[in-house]
């Protein structure tokens, strides 16, 4: 009896340790453990090194009207019949369907 209930111990004190260690947060590397998000900002903030200020341009998603949205040489007014008139990036206006929207260059 006594070799059996000893074996029981070392059982459970092995198990609690292996649930210990699957608890314990890992310590590796930051840029590995590290969960990041993708956000897409609704400003674009860049610094002038010139000026030492920083300058907020709107993205191109924000504008509302065709003279907005030329007044940026990143953005492309993008008029359709079927959906509203909207103000993409030149990179969102490409993958646009051409059924659909016709992008001004």
């Amino acid at each position: 009896m006594p070799e059996s209930s000893s074996s029981f111990l070392s059982l459970t004190l092995q198990l609690i340790i292996f649930f210990l260690v699957l608890l314990t947060p890992s310590h590796s590397s930051s840029s590995e453990s590290e969960v990041r998000f993708l956000d897409r900002e609704l400003l674009e903030i860049r610094t002038s090194p010139k000026l030492n200020k920083t300058i907020r341009n709107p993205k191109c998603c924000e504008m509302r009207t065709r003279s907005q949205c030329s007044g940026f040489p990143r953005c492309r007014w993008c008029p359709s019949e079927a959906l509203d008139d909207l103000c993409f990036s030149k990179a969102e206006a490409l993958r646009l369907p051409s059924q659909v929207f016709r992008c001004e260059s």
